[in-house]
């Protein structure tokens, strides 16, 4: 066995080589962009949920995201050979999009809420009531569940899939597209050196969900309910966004070893270590989950 057919798989494509991936990923994006912006111009859906001129806008700017809903899996579609790898959007047993959305929603709360517990009880943070409004509410959940969606069909789905198909080491294609991913948050506000760690730890954490699982639903889900989380439910950044409206308001907020100021719950220490806690877990119990199997 020569070196090309220990790093290769046999049903490769010549498609799939990383940085013809990374290009044809960015055109897709760029349609996805296009057909939001330009054809259905969701940056306004937000008035459907608020006449607050901010908030909707704020919204708007998650909206956005709902191009590449269509843009990747057209990407996918349009060539045959490609549509194995719509496999992780459309499971076998359609069961499994309602088990992987309930899951990732509270395995993305929990994680989130927990670190943000730790910076109510260091001091970091402290609150005071806030303002219950449904429909902004509801907004935003849609809205941040087609932005965090849209982030994972281009990488976990798009990206990870053809470079899974390529390369016989699952590194190849986790790395690949986690690297995608941290890149596309390297311009938020507040970006510091353990925000970077952070996302890329998000990254790597969502790309072990979907390929143990071959479910990004879980994925979506999860990525949704943390970033609803922090920035909705409890008014902090967003990967260093801040949304005009929140259930909670801060009375009280510094950087500190849960929370970073800046960037939010995601730049912090703290999380570094949760996520990484959350990788031990999913490896170990996927990997109790395939031995299970191949004994029975």
């Amino acid at each position: 066995m020569n070196i090309k057919e220990k790093l290769l798989r046999k049903e490769r494509s010549w498609t799939d080589i990383l940085i013809l991936v990374f290009i044809q990923a960015y055109l897709w994006m760029q349609l996805g962009g296009f057909l939001s912006m330009e054809v259905l111009q969701t940056d306004k859906w937000g008035y459907l949920f608020t006449d607050n001129a901010e908030v909707a806008a704020n919204m708007g700017e998650y909206f956005v995201s709902f191009g590449f809903w269509i843009s990747m899996p057209l990407g996918l579609v349009v060539f045959k050979k490609n549509r194995k790898l719509l496999k992780p959007l459309c499971p076998e047993k359609k069961t499994d999009i309602f088990k992987g959305l309930g899951l990732g929603l509270l395995a993305g709360f929990f994680l989130n809420a927990s670190i943000i517990a730790g910076a109510i009880a260091t001091g970091s943070l402290s609150y005071t009531k806030g303002n219950i409004q449904v429909l902004p509410i509801i907004g935003y959940f849609v809205a941040i569940l087609f932005q965090s969606g849209g982030e994972e069909l281009i990488c976990r789905m798009y990206i990870m899939g053809k470079l899974k198909r390529r390369y016989k080491s699952p590194a190849v294609a986790i790395a690949g597209n986690s690297l995608l991913f941290t890149v596309l948050h390297l311009g938020n506000p507040g970006v510091t050196v353990t925000s970077v760690v952070g996302v890329l730890a998000a990254s790597i954490l969502f790309s072990l969900i979907v390929y143990y699982s071959e479910n990004i639903w879980t994925a979506i889900a999860m990525h949704t309910a943390w970033n609803f989380t922090q920035t909705i439910v409890f008014g902090l950044p967003n990967s260093g966004m801040i949304s005009p409206y929140s259930i909670l308001k801060t009375e009280k907020a510094v950087s500190g070893f849960c929370f970073d100021k800046g960037f939010g719950v995601e730049g912090s220490f703290a999380a570094v270590i949760v996520i990484c806690l959350a990788i031990s877990a999913v490896v170990m119990i996927s990997r109790r989950s395939v031995k299970k199997e191949s004994v029975s």
